[in-house]
């Protein structure tokens, strides 16, 4: 239970981990896009004004953008947390299915010795009582 659990738990961690890079890759796309348009006007007349809005914006897709650098970032950590704690249950749950299983190879070892030695006595019984003719 404890293995489904963490291997959830790990699934959602790398889901919200390719969120954050999507967003990442969209806030470089808007930055790229506010340069490009920055280059084009540039080639035409470029007031002060529309140059101060343009870098007003172009600074403000960097801020952005380094908030979901930090927000990829953090997700990778809580995902390789998460994964850590999903090998360790899958390890776990391993080790009590090899510990179950060989104490039922033993259980069945210990009962078939037991069945044996029944079998021997009752075989050494039958010879004792022979009646001699």
């Amino acid at each position: 239970m404890a293995r489904e659990e963490a291997l959830s738990t790990y699934a959602s961690a790398i889901r919200q981990r390719e969120l954050n890079e999507e967003k990442l890759a969209d806030c470089n796309n808007t930055l790229d896009e506010l340069r490009k348009a920055v280059a084009t006007r540039r080639t035409n007349r470029f007031t002060g004004a529309e140059q101060a809005n343009f870098q007003q914006a172009v600074n403000l897709a960097k801020e952005r953008l380094l908030l979901q650098r930090n927000k990829v970032n953090r997700a990778k950590q809580v995902e390789e947390n998460t994964r850590m704690s999903y090998v360790k249950a899958d390890g776990d749950e391993k080790s009590l299915i090899n510990l179950k299983a060989r104490r039922e190879e033993d259980h069945f070892h210990f009962e078939l010795k037991k069945e044996e030695r029944e079998l021997e006595d009752v075989i050494g019984a039958r010879y004792t009582l022979k009646p001699t003719t």
